[in-house]
């Protein structure tokens, strides 16, 4: 048996990896603080050492993570997508917990619709948002 020949992985050239890690890069960061303009003291806490973040199962190839504070007195939720093609979530469907609250828009870019079977966020290619909840 002979042994196996090295492969060579070949060299990828494609341009999507420097806005794909760029966009991945913003959306770890959290919402950029203007000069003058900090968080909103609302939702300061669910980017606090001590917040959970955790992983969400969305739909479309989206990538979404949940941010709380440890007393749960926020929720703020980042929707990424990891394509180069437009995509969107259903956030009815992502959270069915914040189904009859107010969301609000943090930071990144978006665009929405109402479907029948609730909000859809749209985002860009290698797009991304940070959305916040109110009742």
């Amino acid at each position: 048996m002979s042994p196996l020949a090295p492969t060579t992985a070949s060299a990828r050239t494609d341009d999507a990896v420097p806005a794909l890690l760029a966009s991945l890069q913003a959306t770890l960061q959290g919402p950029a603080e203007q000069p003058g303009c900090p968080l909103p003291p609302s939702i300061a806490s669910a980017f606090a050492d001590d917040s959970t973040v955790r992983p969400l199962a969305a739909d479309g190839g989206v990538w979404a993570v949940l941010r709380e504070p440890s007393d749960r007195s926020c929720q703020v939720l980042c929707l990424h997508n990891p394509s180069n093609d437009s995509v969107s979530a259903s956030l009815d469907a992502l959270l069915p917990e914040t189904a009859d609250q107010q969301a609000h828009f943090v930071g990144g870019a978006l665009h929405t619709t109402q479907e029948t079977d609730g909000l859809h966020v749209h985002l860009a290619a290698f797009g991304h948002a940070w959305i916040t909840f109110t009742r």
